[in-house]
């Protein structure tokens, strides 16, 4: 529990960071992909909010939520939102 609380608190902050800046290249597939799957539960944090290794981390921490939800999650789908995350990264 302690650890869910952790993550919804972080994303929630990383949320609240993008400062209302722009997505990158919001018409690329990355894009729309990390933006239709990750914003079911949650706002979206900036790219650059992250480094490509905390990205890893939260995706796979976004994964088995998402498992636990029973919501869709297709590998290729991981794959090219951690692609555009990691060209985005700070």
């Amino acid at each position: 529990m302690k650890l869910y609380f952790a993550v919804v608190l972080g994303l929630f902050l990383a949320a609240c960071a993008t400062g209302g800046a722009a997505i990158p290249e919001p018409e690329s597939a990355g894009a729309k992909l990390f933006l239709t799957k990750c914003t079911v539960c949650h706002s979206w944090p900036h790219p650059a909010r992250h480094s490509a290794g905390e990205w890893d981390h939260y995706l796979d921490l976004m994964e088995t939520e998402m498992e636990k939800r029973k919501m869709a999650f297709a590998k290729n789908d991981k794959e090219s939102i951690r692609a555009y995350l990691h060209k985005h990264a700070r």
